[in-house]
């Protein structure tokens, strides 16, 4: 991930660049533009890193294996100040519920959305399409259960 950052961080480099010498942008409002987006860039990835230190331990309490992803085109109008990672926790602690239980299904991916649809279980991907302010817990477990 910290690569996938570092490679994030030159392509923006290198458009805004393209856009200052192309005259598209002005040297201050390059500034601006850069230090608005990094910002973003930042958010993101302390989200991702939140989400991923979460299914760490649910990883181990399942004893199973399975990728983390936050589908960020659907949060994309997710509230500042609010954390999709918090919000997408719940549907987590459902897996692990149903893990301490022994009946959860074995999953490959979880996806933590921000569209409010809620939990489905599709194939091997568990979706939270999650709430500012909710913490799936209550409507995952319906769909495990």
């Amino acid at each position: 991930m910290e690569q996938r950052a570092r490679i994030s961080n030159v392509a923006l480099k290198t458009a805004l660049a393209a856009l200052l010498s192309a005259g598209v942008l002005t040297a201050g409002a390059s500034s601006s533009a850069f230090s608005q987006s990094l910002r973003e860039i930042r958010a993101q990835e302390a989200e991702e890193q939140a989400l991923e230190r979460e299914a760490s331990f649910t990883r181990s309490v399942c004893d199973m294996n399975f990728d983390v992803v936050i589908d960020w085109r659907s949060a994309a109008d997710w509230p500042d100040g609010s954390s999709i990672a918090d919000s997408c926790d719940g549907a987590l602690g459902a897996l692990e519920a149903a893990c301490r239980r022994g009946d959860a299904p074995r999953i490959s991916r979880f996806v933590c959305a921000g569209d409010g649809s809620g939990a489905s279980l599709r194939g091997g991907t568990l979706r939270y399409g999650a709430s500012p302010g909710d913490n799936g817990f209550s409507d995952t477990r319906a769909v495990l259960d």
